[in-house]
């Protein structure tokens, strides 16, 4: 019994030191691996200030787990973002995602070094613009990387650039066997082609996703050979041309994102409705054309459909409608015509609908809709469709946050509206026929943007609109409201958006708008109210946009109160006033925002919050441009039509990224200073129906984007510039000048010629040559001036011959009205 008992012993003695040794081996990482994770953190630094971590809050102090956890003479096993083998102990897994890494990755980076890594995610740090290397094929094993939105940027090379270059193609991230997903998205500054997907390549793949890249070509037709891929992110890239027949192949795809490139195949594909696993498929911002496919009944797991912004034709097809699972359909922004087929309403799932901007010809009761009980946003704005309330049930909509309805040939606001509604944060009723009074709708308090523009509301605003805690913009432009602005409008401490613009308000601008703090737009142009200039208006800091054009405000503006005013402010309009005085030059010196010049121009950017924009009304000669969209280049200065007299203020010229500057129909004395000069991203400048003297400076024909000019009514002399832009203008821009001479004016200079004034250093973002060359559009298109949103929309004949261009570059969407202020509006789509 003892000789069992000591058997008995012994083996688990044996067995508890196997144990220990395998627990050992599979908890202590390799030195070798430790130290190239050390090297690699010694490497970097910690800035989460330049890490962009999406809805993920990173920390404040800059700290980061690799400065707590990863430590010499630790198991680099247990440390945080690592992941090691069980039998072999190799570190398999490094995850960093957010760890607030700014860095530059080299060739010679000891990550390299890590060759058993299977799982590697990079993402949401930043890499500075660090290219990804060769060096990245030496991890062969790897099945998953993600290094979307870290600021990598470069091209990733083609086979032929590889070779060219001496290096080995197969060392290409694209040739890693072995990966199933791979994510490259959101480095907008990386470049490339997707290569062949022939002899194995990617072969194993079922996850790609280069969204928001700079990767362009074509979708070659080998991609039809990625069998196994479930997952296809190609959105706002440069990819063109059709879309390949092999992506028919793709049996397992369920993801299918290409929306945002410049994709043309006629009709949407067939081949599409044969991905019978799809639950994802977006196609929009492309240039797809003609009817929307009848064959989509055959994807009856599809949950999200969006076609928006094409140029789709013909009916919605009653195929759509036979999808049980849809729950997001998104046609808006194309060309879709007819009628709404009954059997739309029969999607029970959906709860996002968005039919906007089409040619839909129907009469439709808005409760209709409502039989879509899980509905939550709902757009018909501009769609064509005529909506009625008459049988508008006070408990329809339960569920809806926001519901669009702008030209929806509406008279009656519906009754749900004014009964009951909790959850509505956007309700948009502008450009219809609405009249009734504005009370009913003082229960909706968590309204956070209210649209009532441009219908036939009068009387008084009602003073509850004020009491909006979550009240963020409020538009009420262009309707008959009367009295007095509502002094609660300052209870909505958290309001950005304020404008009540093209009514019949009068009296004084309430002072309580101070406790607005959060306010970037104010806009009361086109009333009656009668005030000294609101000098308590330097007191709010995030102001983007001051709208006091056409009122009765009056007397002089005086010096700013404090030191730093008007930072923020990118346009501000008090034209067609009363006020007098000299222009205060310190209120110049402070206007930061019209002073830099190093926005980002590579693409467009609107002021609001990516689903809510603010609009504006700008004026020149006639013209009011009306952009529906604010794109945050555009820098504008009018204080036109009013008695300000005195000299024009040479700090004027430190608004360096000024676009417009009106200052006509004024008493200006004196010269035009040379500090206009500096103003080098100046397309509009008119100083007209002043009392200016002396000579218009020659160094202005540097002023390569100006493209209106107006010096006309003034008390001029001397030679009018020649050269550039100064070759363009016409008899019109001096007339009224009786010392002016030379082109365009018939009379000539008594010198035949002026010596050359001294240029001005060129500036390193501009090539004035090109800009010249035909007025340098498709230079100023690419982003390197504010005249890609303003130039030449000046004249209408400019407008015409360049409507089809700018529609290409900017998605822009241009309607021409013919009415009493000449309005062209631009309507600019975003995603």
């Amino acid at each position: 019994m003892g000789f069992l008992l000591s058997n008995y012993q012994l083996t688990i003695c044996i067995l508890c030191s196997l144990i220990f040794r395998l627990s050992s081996s599979a908890h202590l990482c390799h030195n070798d691996e430790r130290t190239a994770l050390l090297q690699f953190k010694q490497s970097v630094s910690f800035n989460c200030n330049a890490c962009d971590c999406g809805i993920i809050t990173p920390p404040t102090d800059n700290s980061s787990p690799l400065t707590d956890n990863w430590k010499e003479g630790t198991d680099c096993c247990a440390w945080d973002g690592i992941t090691c083998d069980n039998t072999t102990s190799h570190v398999i897994g490094l995850d960093l995602y957010c760890m607030c890494l700014y860095a530059t990755i080299h060739p010679n980076s000891s990550l390299f070094n890590l060759v058993h890594l299977q799982k590697l995610d990079l993402s949401r740090n930043n890499f500075n613009h660090s290219q990804i290397l060769p060096s990245f094929g030496r991890f062969t094993n790897l099945t998953h990387l993600h290094l979307n939105y870290s600021y990598f940027s470069g091209p990733i090379q083609s086979s032929e650039e590889e070779v060219w270059q001496g290096n080995n193609f197969s060392n290409s991230i694209f040739h890693l066997q072995k990966l199933q997903e791979l994510s490259l998205a959101g480095n907008t500054e990386l470049t490339g082609k997707l290569p062949s997907f022939i002899n194995g390549t990617l072969r194993h793949l079922r996850s790609l996703d280069l969204s928001l890249t700079g990767f362009t070509g074509e979708l070659p037709n080998s991609i039809g050979q990625l069998e196994f891929l479930e997952e296809l992110f190609l959105n706002d890239c440069n990819f063109f041309g059709t879309i390949p027949t092999s992506l028919g192949n793709l049996k397992k795809l369920r993801m299918l994102e290409l929306g945002g490139n410049k994709l043309i195949n006629g009709t949407i594909p067939i081949l599409l409705t044969n991905l019978t696993q799809l639950i994802s498929l977006d196609l929009s911002y492309n240039k797809f054309e003609g009817p929307i496919p009848q064959h989509f009944s055959n994807l009856s797991q599809l949950r999200r459909i969006d076609f928006s912004n094409n140029q789709l034709t013909g009916p919605i097809p009653s195929s759509i409608t036979g999808l049980p699972n849809l729950h997001t359909l998104n046609l808006g922004s194309n060309s879709i015509s007819g009628t709404i087929p009954p059997s739309l309403f029969h999607l029970v799932n959906l709860t996002i609908l968005d039919l906007s901007s089409n040619k839909l010809s129907d009469t439709v009761e808005l409760d209709t809709f409502a039989k879509l009980e899980y509905l939550e946003y709902l757009c018909l704005s501009n769609s064509g469709l005529s909506l009625t309330t008459t049988n508008s049930s006070p408990s329809s909509f339960r569920n809806i946050g926001t519901l669009q309805l702008s030209s929806c040939k509406m008279n009656k606001i519906p009754e749900f509206l004014k009964t009951q509604n909790q959850m509505l944060a956007v309700l948009d009723l502008s450009n219809n026929h609405l009249n009734e009074e504005l009370n009913p709708l003082c229960n909706l308090h968590f309204l956070q943007y209210l649209k009532l523009s441009n219908n036939q509301f009068g009387g008084l605003i009602p003073t509850c609109l004020g009491n909006f805690s979550g009240l963020v913009g409020l538009n009420l432009q262009g309707n008959n409201f009367s009295g007095t602005i509502p002094q609660t409008f300052g209870y909505a401490s958290i309001l950005k958006e304020l404008d009540i613009s093209h009514n019949g308000l009068q009296g004084v601008l309430p002072r309580s708008l101070v406790n607005c703090t959060n306010l970037e737009i104010l806009n009361v142009g086109h009333n009656f109210i009668e005030d000294a200039f609101p000098f308590w208006l330097e007191n709010l800091d995030y102001l983007k946009i001051i709208v006091l054009r056409d009122n009765k405000f009056h007397g002089p503006i005086e010096q700013p109160r404090k030191g730093l005013v008007f930072s923020n402010l990118h346009i501000i309009d008090m034209s067609h006033n009363e006020f007098t005085g000299t222009l205060p030059s310190k209120y110049f010196e402070s206007m930061y925002s019209m002073m830099m010049d190093d926005e980002d121009k590579s693409s467009l950017h609107y002021m609001g919050n990516g689903y809510v924009y603010y609009s504006v009304t700008i004026m020149n000669k006639g013209l009011a441009m009306e952009f529906v969209r604010i794109i945050t280049i555009l820098k504008a200065v009018d204080f036109s039509h009013n008695k300000f007299d005195g000299n024009i203020p040479i700090s004027i010229g430190r608004l360096k990224a000024l676009c417009v500057l009106n200052f006509s129909k004024n008493s200006f004395t004196g010269p035009i200073p040379l500090s206009l000069v500096s103003l080098t991203e100046l397309e509009s400048l008119d100083l007209s129906q002043n009392k200016l003297s002396g000579e218009i400076p020659q160094q202005l024909k540097n002023l390569t984007f100006l493209e209106v000019f107006n010096v006309s009514q003034n008390n001029l002399t001397g030679m009018i510039p020649r050269g550039k832009q100064f070759e363009t203008f016409s008899n019109t821009s001096y007339g009224g000048n009786a010392g002016l001479c030379g082109f365009p004016l018939s009379k000539k200079c008594k010198t035949p010629k002026v010596a050359e004034s001294p240029s001005l250093p060129s500036s390193s973002s501009h090539n004035y040559k090109s800009r010249l060359d035909g007025f340098g559009w498709e230079a100023v298109l690419m982003g390197y001036g504010c005249g890609a949103i303003f130039g030449l929309v000046i004249g209408s004949c400019i407008i015409q011959r360049k409507e089809e261009w700018l529609a290409r570059i900017f998605r822009v969407k241009m309607h021409h009205q013919k009415n009493k202020s000449n309005k062209v509006k631009y309507q600019h789509g975003t995603r």
